[in-house]
């Protein structure tokens, strides 16, 4: 993944528009059947809104409201911080950053298309950096210094001589 590559190869399709009357309850249900994080709102026909398990969490479990009776327009947020589909990866991260957000719909010719989720990104950088060849230390690390020594008997000596000769290791007496 590089930064400037568009995001629509990282875009997830699979979104669930629900309308912004439907009870929390509800959405919660179709959120585990579905298994996904998040679900778009609609209101006439438009998306308005996004409501994502953490909304639920915060803005219903703890405020101790009733699942059965808030609505999806009570605790949506909206408006809704979209992206463009020809946007580049590091357009989506600053956008993720700017407005505090995991999850962005992708647009594409004003319609959504998908979802961009920082864990995606993220997810896909971690895999790069996981599958890129890391030298191998070989040999023994100095935990004073981070000098590398082949055996632990050159490390013995090198904290004897360096650390321990110097002082270094010794504690002041006032």
């Amino acid at each position: 993944m590089e930064l400037n590559e568009p995001i629509e190869k990282y875009v997830r399709k699979n979104i669930v528009v629900v309308n912004f009357n439907e009870s929390i309850k509800n959405i919660a249900e179709i959120m585990k059947q579905k298994q996904i994080g998040s679900v778009l709102i609609e209101k006439d026909k438009k998306i308005v809104g996004i409501i994502t398990e953490r909304d639920i969490l915060y803005k219903v479990v703890a405020e101790g409201k009733d699942v059965n009776n808030t609505k999806a327009s009570e605790i949506m947020s909206s408006p809704l911080i979209t992206i463009n589909k020809n946007a580049t990866v590091k357009e989506a991260l600053e956008k993720f950053k700017q407005y505090n957000i995991r999850r962005l719909p992708v647009r594409d010719n004003g319609n959504i298309i998908g979802i961009i989720t920082l864990r995606n990104v993220v997810g896909d950088i971690l895999s790069l950096a996981k599958e890129a060849e890391l030298e191998e230390i070989k040999g023994f690390i100095c935990p004073y210094c981070e000098s590398i020594f082949a055996t632990d008997k050159d490390l013995s000596k090198h904290i004897d001589r360096v650390h321990i000769g110097a002082g270094i290791l010794e504690t002041r007496r006032y």
